[in-house]
């Protein structure tokens, strides 16, 4: 059986870095519970006063709160999947964190014929990681409504994340020996473009 554990960090009408510490918190709450995977959909870069901002400088994996704290969990045994951001299409056109930390696995979106959705946001992170690490579909995939709950489409790499989140998931249970490291590399190296990744997808879409 499994145990879901459901944190809401963000807060929707504004957007203040206390967010991040927020997510530090619900991390912590989170591995004090024995979680083993952490699915999360939400990234920061800009916020609505601008002398809080980050700039792609800071998308090296070290500087923000969030990334900081998401390198922790992944330290104390998480695996940390994270959306890559819905920037490709936009002004700031990157990743956003805390897609950038090294330890996480950030997933850009593709459609079911592995195109990838214009707004997927681009890597690499600013120190050169090649970044999304992977991709799922997140392009017109299918979602529960939100004022109804009847299946539509919709786009954005907060439905690649939790694809790829159950991906990693069966991917552990079957193989509970290894550690997390271990999982992540092995998805990575089954990917489409292993050999060859790119700053869309990184290195594909698993097997």
């Amino acid at each position: 059986p499994a145990s879901f554990y459901l944190y809401r960090t963000e807060d929707a009408a504004t957007e203040y870095p206390i967010e991040e510490q927020n997510w530090a918190v619900a991390a912590e709450r989170a591995d004090s519970l024995g979680v083993d995977i952490c699915s999360v959909s939400l990234g920061y870069s800009t916020f609505d006063n601008a002398i809080f901002n980050h700039t792609y400088a800071d998308m090296n994996g070290n500087n923000t709160i969030i990334a900081k704290a998401a390198d922790v969990a992944a330290k104390k045994g998480m695996l940390i999947v994270v959306a890559a951001g819905n920037e490709g299409s936009g002004s700031w056109h990157y990743l956003i964190s805390p897609a950038d930390a090294d330890s996480v696995m950030a997933v850009g979106a593709v459609g079911i014929n592995g195109i990838v959705g214009g707004f997927s946001s681009y890597g690499p992170s600013s120190d050169g990681q090649i970044k999304p690490d992977v991709a799922a579909v997140g392009f017109l995939a299918i979602v529960a409504n939100s004022s109804n709950g009847q299946p539509g489409y919709s786009n954005g790499t907060s439905f690649a994340c939790p694809n790829m989140a159950g991906v990693v998931t069966c991917l552990w249970q079957a193989f509970t020996e290894f550690p997390p490291a271990i999982i992540k590399e092995s998805l990575r190296a089954s990917g489409t473009r292993y050999n060859n990744p790119n700053d869309r997808v990184g290195y594909g879409i698993p097997d």
